[in-house]
């Protein structure tokens, strides 16, 4: 039998801050600005709220170790600024994506919530933010569906193994030791959500607010597990009863234990420039770069053609879109969005505007390409690989002026990466949105650049608190 599950407890238990290199450690305090940001950003649409909401009913409002609920007054318990923090990170479908998801909402909202309540080290959340990361990534990798698999009619498992991005950091954090890290993942694979299509099919925003749900239970293994609380769950990622047969049968040989150790699969995160759905990121940055180049408007513009079709992002009707997620999905409704507007934030998908009259008609001038389709497991397996599906686009005036632009990266790719720059922006968008004060932003943006030195992280996210 295989011996995976060791491999991966072996592994976590023993990295330290000092096994990371530079550039890892500098991506994970460019993550944090971000990630943090966009949650800010989110907070005020309703998946956040209802997080919220949640958290104070489920978990209360005092607690042995409390942490800051990002954006609000005062402090919370750990495990209610976990839901919190976590759902309003994925709400505008901005933090991050792997090709296997969006780690980063959990990653994040974990290790700070649970750093600044046990009041530990920068080098210690930084540690356990990519540490649990290459126990997610390689986990998911691992069970992903082949590319003849029909994602559409069965569903795709973003939503179950996203937990894992919630108990790796969580047991890290709490020092869990191999033995009991082998407990924590068998109970995070038996308590993984079923696979489904139906929050796709339906466009339910429940698609974000399974964030507080996974990130709450994760959390909670994790204690358990310190505690000793947890039996008879071990190796689960080995032999035929294990966690790939729980997910569908799919084992991809070669990921799991992939240079374990060696290579750090967390440098090919990608970061999101746009609230929006991964394959509409270039498209919006194709947009913005003719837009900022030209200096036309909205109203000076007939026809968008873009291409190639994405697979299921070509959505448009002129009786709106249901929810957020199904306008984050939309190229349409992006591209409208982005020209209308304004700002990138919670104002592209307000409830009262996602049947807008004006941003539909200018949604309906954008023409997708109908001879060139990209199929998502094509255009995944080329993200996967280290490459993205280039992207075309050409805008015409309504005084005939044309104008094109091909992109082969979105900003935030590991080709073409962020830099300091583009998250203090997405920070302090999120920032301005909940009325931080000025000398907050700036200390948390200054504080970010050296989290590896802070003695305590409760001043980092102390900032966060109006």
């Amino acid at each position: 039998m295989t011996e995976y599950t060791k491999g991966l407890c072996d592994f976590i238990t023993n990295l330290k801050f000092e096994h990371l290199a530079p550039e890892l450690t500098d991506k994970a305090k460019k993550l944090t600005l971000h990630v943090v940001g966009a949650a800010l950003s989110g907070r005020t649409l309703p998946t956040a709220v209802s997080a919220r909401t949640a958290a104070r009913a489920v978990v209360g409002t005092q607690a042995d170790l409390m942490s800051t609920m990002w954006g609000e007054s005062g402090k919370v318990p750990m495990h209610g600024a976990v839901m919190a923090n976590a759902t309003a990170a994925d709400t505008l479908d901005w933090e991050d994506c792997s090709f296997t998801g969006h780690p980063s909402a959990h990653l994040i909202s974990v290790s700070m919530a649970m750093t600044e309540a046990m009041h530990l080290t920068g080098k210690d959340y930084i540690t356990a933010v990519i540490g649990g990361f290459e126990i997610y990534q390689r986990v998911a990798c691992y069970i992903q569906p082949t590319l003849d698999y029909d994602t559409t009619k069965y569903g795709w498992g973003l939503g179950s193994w996203q937990i894992f991005a919630s108990a790796a950091p969580a047991g890290k954090l709490l020092n869990c030791n191999a033995d009991q890290f082998n407990l924590l993942l068998g109970a995070t694979g038996c308590s993984t959500p079923v696979v489904n299509a139906i929050l796709a099919l339906q466009g339910s925003d429940f698609y974000h607010l399974q964030y507080a749900i996974t990130g709450l239970t994760g959390t909670m293994l994790a204690g358990m597990a310190k505690r000793n609380e947890l039996d008879n769950i071990y190796n689960i990622m080995d032999g035929e009863s294990g966690y790939p047969m729980m997910m569908r049968g799919f084992a991809n040989e070669g990921w799991i234990d992939r240079n374990l150790g060696t290579e750090y699969l967390f440098g090919q995160l990608l970061l999101k420039h746009w609230p929006a759905n991964m394959w509409i990121q270039t498209p919006l940055d194709c947009l913005d770069h003719l837009k900022t180049e030209h200096g036309f408007n909205a109203e000076d513009i007939e026809e968008i053609f873009m291409t190639p079709t994405y697979e299921e992002r070509d959505k448009f009707s002129w009786d709106g879109y249901a929810s957020c997620r199904d306008a984050q999905f939309s190229v349409p409704y992006c591209l409208a969005a982005y020209l209308l507007r304004g700002e990138p934030g919670a104002n592209w998908y307000r409830a009262d505007g996602l049947d807008d009259k004006e941003l539909l008609e200018m949604a309906s001038r954008v023409k997708l390409d109908p001879d060139r389709l990209q199929t998502l497991p094509e255009a995944f397996k080329m993200f996967t690989e280290g490459s993205f599906p280039t992207t075309g686009m050409r805008v015409t005036l309504k005084d005939g002026q044309q104008f094109e632009v091909t992109l082969p990266f979105p900003k935030g790719h590991p080709q073409n990466p962020f830099d300091w720059e583009d998250v203090e922006q997405t920070f302090r968008s999120g920032a301005r949105a909940v009325n931080l004060p000025e000398d907050k932003i700036q200390r948390f943006i200054d504080l970010c650049k050296k989290i590896d030195q802070l003695d305590d992280m409760s001043q980092l996210a102390e900032c966060l608190s109006l």
